[in-house]
């Protein structure tokens, strides 16, 4: 178990240092489905949102309601709980 929580440690610290880089170097890109499972669990809920609408419109499906969207991001998050933080979200189907 405490090995376990030294990697979840890790990867937390490495999380930050990656969003401090990219809030420093102003990237704001979305990346939609190609956005890796580790990213995603990460974000905000806002911006979990905005990923999943673009992974929408990147499938054809411009304005998607609010159920949509939200029901997409419950699937993202299960999909990336069994998945490995490597995994993007081009596993979703839609």
């Amino acid at each position: 178990m405490m090995k376990t929580k030294k990697w979840k440690n890790v990867a937390a610290a490495a999380g930050a240092v990656a969003a401090l880089t990219f809030a420093l170097t102003g990237c704001s890109g979305n990346a939609g489905a190609n956005t890796k499972c580790s990213d995603f669990n990460k974000m905000s809920s806002d911006d979990q949102s905005k990923v999943i609408e673009q992974l929408l419109k990147d499938k054809g499906q411009n304005n998607a309601s609010a159920l949509k969207v939200g029901a997409y991001k419950v699937s993202a998050k299960a999909y990336c709980a069994v998945k490995s933080s490597d995994s993007t979200l081009t596993g979703l189907s839609g």
